[in-house]
Order: structure tokens, then sequence, then C-alpha cells
């Protein structure tokens, strides 16, 4: 047990030998990387290396970790399938799939959880682009920013801005102002750390807030002073008491 171990650690340290002069050779903004596993390959002309259990593949600030993985210094792309994780800096993901390209853009498929500084991003699948903070959610959507959540089928979200757009059985809640809102497309924007959020649904809206019931096609709630302006034909029942 302790040889066949030994051989383990030497097989990663002879990989990261191999890897890392083959990184010097590419340009000087690509870091070098180094892939750790109970089982690699590597093959010098494709600048290929494949890995097998308890994977740790580490480029700049970024490291993933899962069962099996392939990684092509050439092109710095990485695909990992098993318990895979990402981490990078003010972001965290967790999937059964991932696919990364270059150190701007990934793709992770699989009862996916992500966390991006304070907010979270589920989803069956979820694309991010790490140089815009620009995340596309399909299937199963979930994202939570400032208090506020929204699912849907599909969400796009901008998270620098908190600027989000789901579309597909959209469903946003403001536990805050007491207010739960469906609708076919919904747009929630917000200032980063201020009370001046709106939602804009669209699209068989039926909203409520504190025991108050609005129905439309066009509804936006403002946050700040829980005003509802609705563009076209629409049905609101007033509860009276509801806003003590």
């Amino acid at each position: 047990m302790k040889q066949k171990r030994c051989m383990k650690i030497l097989a990663a340290v002879m990989v990261s030998a191999m890897l890392l002069p083959a990184a010097v050779t590419i340009a000087a903004d690509n870091p070098s990387v180094s892939v750790t596993a109970d089982k690699l390959e590597y093959n010098g002309k494709t600048q290929i290396a494949k890995a097998t259990g308890n994977v740790v593949i580490i480029r700049d600030q970024a490291t993933l970790t899962g069962n099996v993985a392939t990684y092509n210094l050439k092109t710095a792309e990485a695909d990992m399938e098993g318990n895979v994780t990402a981490q990078q800096p003010d972001m965290h993901m967790t999937a059964d799939k991932l696919h990364s390209t270059n150190r701007n853009y990934l793709i992770a498929t699989g009862n996916v959880k992500g966390v991006y500084g304070d907010k979270k991003v589920n989803g069956d699948q979820v694309e991010y682009y790490l140089d815009q903070d620009h995340g596309i959610v399909t299937g199963h959507g979930y994202l939570e920013a400032q208090g506020s959540q929204m699912w849907a089928d599909h969400i796009e979200g901008w998270f620098k801005e908190i600027r989000a757009v789901g579309t597909g059985n959209v469903h946003i809640e403001s536990p805050a102002e007491e207010l739960t809102a469906y609708g076919d497309k919904g747009v929630y924007t917000q200032t980063p750390g201020q009370n001046n959020g709106v939602i804009h649904m669209t699209g068989n809206v039926y909203a409520t807030q504190k025991g108050n019931q609005l129905s439309g096609n066009d509804v936006e709630v403002h946050l700040a002073d829980n005003s509802v302006e609705s563009n076209g034909r629409s049905t609101v029942v007033f509860i009276p008491g509801s806003e003590e």
C-alpha cells in the first residue's frame, strides 16, 4: 500500500515537471498549470493531460477539482466530470460536469450550484463569463441577489450591476417587501447596496403584496416606495388595512 501511494505521488510530480516547461513556451500572459491526480497520462506532442482520481487542476487563481479530467495545454481548455468544483476569488461552483475555456468562460451542467460574492445561482446548466460577471442559467433556474429571489426556465444575470432577466414560468419574491410575482418574463434591476429595486413583469402577470392582488400583462413594481405601475388592462384587489 505504501509503495502504491509513493508511485502515485511520484507520477504527480513527474507530470507537473513535464507541464511546467510546456507552459513556459506559451505566451507570457498564460500562467503555468499544475495537474495532480491518482493516475495521470500526458502526451508531450498534443500537450493533453488526462487525469483520474482526486484530480486537482490549478491555473492562476482558479482551482478545479473532480474525479476525471482532461486538460489541453495548447488551448487552455479543461473538461472535468464527477463531483466537480470550481473555485476563484469571489466564486465557488459545484456541478456534475464542467468545461472551462481559458480564464474567461466556463459551462457547468448537472445540478449546478454557484455562489458569486453575496449572490447565488442554481440550475441544470450554467454558463459563466468571468471577465464580464455574466451568467446564463438554463433549466430550473434560480437567482438570489440583494435579498430578492428569481425562479425561471431561463435566467441571464449581470452580477456587478445586479440585473437579471428571467423567461418562462417566472417567479420572483422579495421577502422584505412581502412581494410575490409570477409572469412569462421578469426583469429585475437594482443598484448594488441601495434599496431601489425595480421588478418589471410581462405576460400573464399575477402579483401579491401584503394581501393586495394585481393581475395584468405589463406590471412594474418599485420596491423603494412599494409603488406599482400597470400598462394595459389590469385588475387590482385591495385588502383594507393591508398597508398598515
